[in-house]
């Protein structure tokens, strides 16, 4: 019976070098704000609830 077992070692793959260019836009969509969009009949439901929150705090 053998003992000696012999394992290949782990392959080391080297990721594809990106432009200057390529990285600085990555960069910026990471970093940049999320547009927040309000529509007319979606806000008043909003505004309600902060209402009611102001009010639950002060009693």
């Amino acid at each position: 019976m053998t003992t000696n077992m012999v394992r290949e070692s782990a392959k080391i793959y080297e990721f594809p070098v990106r432009d200057a260019a390529r990285l600085k836009a990555m960069r910026e969509r990471q970093t940049a704000r999320p547009v927040i969009y309000e529509s007319g009949s979606a806000s008043w439901y909003h505004e309600e609830a902060i209402r009611e929150a102001e009010k639950t705090s002060k009693q």
